[in-house]
């Protein structure tokens, strides 16, 4: 991917701080999967094996709670998910479903695991991105429960 392809994704969370050349480096590591309305990307329950930006499209983060399931966010373009799978191993608990027919970029978090071995500086400046990501959701949901 060339800079101007790629220089979109620096407002991602994750890929907060980043230079363009280190946002196409990590995303040369992403496969693109396109969704169609109705499809699951991952299901609660699952363990996570990958984790998402949406590239284009809309999904609904779906938590099951017995007869009545329910939305719980609606994520569009840039907006990643499953990216608690790179530092912990619990299954995941929701569901992602398409809205519209949607562009991905999936991410292996074993590869990911496998850099961060490798001792990649890139992929440990991402993760510091995924802990301020996780900071900002947890304020926020603190937030949502004082009001």
């Amino acid at each position: 991917m060339d800079a101007p392809r790629y220089e979109r994704y620096s407002s991602v969370p994750l890929f907060e701080g980043l230079q363009p050349e280190e946002i196409g480096a990590l995303l040369g590591f992403s496969q693109e999967v396109i969704v169609e309305p109705g499809d699951v990307v991952i299901s609660e329950g699952d363990i996570p094996g990958h984790f998402f930006i949406i590239a284009e499209g809309t999904l609904d983060v779906i938590k099951s709670d017995g007869k009545n399931p329910k939305v719980l966010a609606r994520l569009s373009d840039l907006s990643s998910f499953a990216e608690m799978g790179l530092v912990c191993d619990h299954r995941h608990t929701a569901s992602v479903v398409a809205v519209s027919r949607s562009r991905l970029r999936s991410f292996s978090i074993a590869k990911f695991k496998e850099l961060l071995e490798m001792q990649d500086r890139t992929v440990y400046r991402m993760v510091l991105g995924l802990a301020r990501l996780i900071a900002m959701r947890l304020q926020s949901s603190d937030h949502r429960r004082v009001n």
